[in-house]
C-alpha cells in the first residue's frame, strides 16, 4: 500500500530537515503567515537542483481568499509553467467562485495546463472553505484532479476525521485523500487508525537567530515580528510520524 508523508517547506533549511526526517514528498511555499504563496524562482530551482525528493510547488498568487481574477489565472497559469519546466513533481491550487463553489472552469484551465506539463496536480484547502464538500469533491474528481488536500473543513484534521473518512471512502482511490492540519506525532496514531494513508504536516519549532547584533527598537515589518527568532521544520517531529506510517502501512499488508 502507497503512503504520503508530504511537509509544508518555506526555505531551503525546511526542505533538508523534512528529506533528513523521511518525508516522501515536500510541498514549497513562500509566506507562512498567508498559509502558503507561490515560491520564487531561485527556491524552486535550487532546491530541485540540490535536494532528491519531490517537490510540488503551491501556486497561490496572494494571501487571503481563494477568489481569483483572470489576470490572477494568467499568473499562475504561467507560475504552473514554471514549476514543469524546472523539474517539480506537482503543482498545488485551488480557486472557489463568489458563492464558495468550486470555480470548474478556471481549476480546468490550471489543470489542463499542468497537464501539458505532466505535473500531478493537488487541490489544497481552498476545498476546506467550498460551501458543499461532496459535491466539490465529485467535481475535483471529474476534472482529474489527482490529490486533494484537506482537514475535513475542521480546524484540525483530528476535528474533522468524520468527513475525512467520508471523502476517502467516496473517492475510492479515484484521488487521494491527503489530511492535513495541525497534523503531529501525538496525533498521528488516531488519524492512521481512521484509514488516512497520507499525510501533510508543517510541524515547525522556533530556533534562536544566529545573529550576535539585534536591534529591538528598529522593526523591518510588522512591529510584533521578531527577527531573532525562526520557524523551521521540526525534524524529530516529523521522523515520528514518518515511523508511525510506516509502521502502521506494514501492518496493512
Amino acid at each position: 500500500m502507497s503512503y504520503t508523508v508530504e511537509v509544508c517547506c518555506y526555505t531551503l533549511e525546511d526542505v533538508c530537515r523534512a528529506k533528513q526526517a523521511g518525508a516522501t514528498r515536500i510541498e514549497l511555499c513562500a509566506d507562512r503567515s498567508s498559509g502558503g504563496t507561490t515560491p520564487s524562482y531561485g527556491l524552486i530551482e535550487h532546491v530541485l537542483a540540490t535536494v532528491p525528493i519531490d517537490v510540488a510547488v503551491m501556486i497561490r498568487p496572494r494571501g487571503g481568499d481563494f477568489l481569483h481574477s483572470d489576470d490572477e489565472l494568467s499568473i499562475m497559469q504561467r507560475d504552473i509553467a514554471v514549476a514543469g519546466r524546472l523539474g517539480a513533481e506537482g503543482v498545488v491550487f485551488g480557486v472557489l467562485d463568489e458563492q464558495g463553489s468550486l470555480d470548474v472552469p478556471k481549476m480546468r484551465t490550471l489543470i489542463d495546463t499542468a497537464k501539458q506539463h505532466s505535473l500531478m496536480v493537488t487541490c489544497h484547502r481552498a476545498f476546506d472553505r467550498a460551501r458543499d464538500p461532496y459535491r466539490t469533491l465529485e467535481e475535483l474528481i471529474n476534472l482529474g484532479v489527482d490529490r486533494l488536500l484537506t482537514s475535513g473543513q475542521k480546524p484540525t484534521a483530528t476535528e474533522g476525521l468524520p468527513l475525512l473518512q467520508d471523502l476517502l471512502k467516496i473517492a475510492d482511490g479515484q484521488l487521494a485523500i491527503m489530511a492535513g492540519g495541525g497534523v503531529r506525532g501525538s496525533n498521528i496514531e488516531t488519524i492512521l487508525a481512521a484509514g488516512i494513508r497520507h499525510i501533510h504536516t508543517g510541524s515547525t519549532k522556533t530556533v534562536q537567530s544566529r545573529m550576535t547584533i539585534i536591534q529591538p527598537q528598529l522593526s523591518l515589518g510588522s512591529p510584533t515580528y521578531d527577527e531573532s527568532l525562526q520557524l523551521v521544520i521540526n525534524e524529530k517531529d516529523v521522523a515520528s510520524i514518518v515511523e508511525a506510517m510506516k509502521r502502521r502501512v506494514h501492518t496493512d499488508y
